[in-house]
């Protein structure tokens, strides 16, 4: 879809006003605005149901996210009760028009790449130290 299409897709979403989601894919994670408590939630997944029940993977993004906090990023993880996806949250208060959600939307995107580097590159460290050390039965110079 072109990004002209998904700005109207997500226009006539919010001038419908009705109280069905909206989902739509965003490179490859799923993103939903959903009306909610008088305004709109915006979520993007960040860890399929598989990668979520990792428990070293949750661990090291979750140790990650502390990052977000630092840069004051806008989004919250939580669980999305449908999918049991690990997604970052954030609520937007009317009046929430189509430009201010499509910012909210690239906002989590971001801080979801982020995320995810981090990610890989902590996992990959922890897969580095767990490699044994090779042992030399001989002395080596220097040691």
């Amino acid at each position: 879809m072109e990004f002209n299409d998904f700005v109207a897709v997500i226009s006539q979403w919010c001038e419908q006003g009705s109280g069905a989601p909206l989902d739509c894919w965003i490179d490859e994670p799923n993103a939903r605005l959903a009306r909610c408590e008088d305004g709109v939630r915006c979520s993007i997944d960040v860890l399929d149901p598989y990668d979520a029940a990792d428990p070293d993977r949750l661990t090291a993004l979750l140790i990650q996210s502390s990052a977000g906090v630092a840069c004051h990023c806008e989004g919250a993880l939580a669980m999305d009760p449908d999918s049991h996806c690990l997604v970052l949250v954030c609520w937007q208060a009317p009046p929430c028009a189509a430009l201010v959600l499509l910012q909210r939307l690239e906002h989590l995107a971001n801080q979801r790449a982020a995320m995810l580097s981090l990610l890989q590159h902590s996992l990959g460290s922890l897969a580095n130290a767990a490699l044994p050390r090779s042992t030399l039965n001989t002395w080596q110079p220097g040691a």
